[in-house]
């Protein structure tokens, strides 16, 4: 069944047709912080990498699916769903033989149990209304199997200069999705860490360390046994 396209969606796909952000050295770092978290955690709970089923929810231009494929997940066991048109065309392009959904809201058009590992990266802070909230998170827990990792990456204090963006509770998120087995504090705060970097080497890392945190990582286990044979791939 195809999702129709609801009023949240709308704004936040005209969100992103409008916004850019300027790379630094900060935000690659940001980046590689959670990308190591994770990796780390599939190779400690999960089987293979040849042989998982990834799905990234809200997956932009595809660059995390990229990431999974150039560790060693085959491209045809790679999904995503995006929003919006251009960049999930260019995801396709990315991972031409991973699938890429354009999808209208916030159910995503894969079967139960599909995936080994489902995440999120800054996807659930952009959905300000609550119910579609909750639905998405539901969705990836639907999708995800049964000892399958469910990951959730996101701002925890809300941007105050952008009305676009909110803080994610992790109280509300367990009320959909149960308490998360792990939760884990990352990301300095930006503007300050990109300052950082402009320190001299021996000055950059003490300062890095005093800098607030403000992102979280929530992770679920799925309860049941973990997948035994090819029953995930999609």
């Amino acid at each position: 069944m195809v999702d129709p396209s609801t009023p949240e969606a709308e704004r936040i796909r005209s969100y992103f047709g409008e916004a850019s952000w300027r790379p630094s050295a900060g935000r690659e770092a940001l980046v590689a912080e959670r990308r190591r978290l994770v990796e780390r955690l599939v190779h400690e709970k999960l089987p293979p990498l040849a042989e998982l089923a990834v799905c990234d929810v809200g997956c932009g231009t595809g660059s995390d699916l990229a990431r999974w494929r150039a560790l060693g997940v085959p491209e045809e066991r790679l999904s995503g769903t995006e929003l919006v048109a251009a960049r999930a065309e260019a995801a396709r392009r990315s991972i031409p033989r991973g699938t890429v959904a354009r999808v209208d809201g916030f159910q995503l058009p894969f079967p139960d149990g599909s995936f080994d590992l489902v995440t999120a990266s800054l996807v659930v802070s952009t959905i300000r209304n609550r119910a579609d909230r909750h639905r998405l998170a539901t969705e990836m827990a639907r999708v995800t199997r049964p000892g399958g990792l469910l990951a959730i990456y996101d701002f925890r204090i809300r941007k105050p200069w952008n009305r676009n963006v909110i803080a994610v509770s992790g109280s509300e998120l367990a009320e959909a999705l149960g308490p998360p087995g792990a939760t884990y504090r990352l990301a300095p705060f930006l503007p300050l860490l990109d300052l950082a970097f402009k320190l001299p080497r021996g000055l950059r890392e003490p300062a890095m360390r005093l800098l607030p945190r403000t992102h979280r990582l929530w992770v679920w286990e799925r309860a049941g046994n973990a997948r035994t044979d090819d029953s995930a791939a999609t």
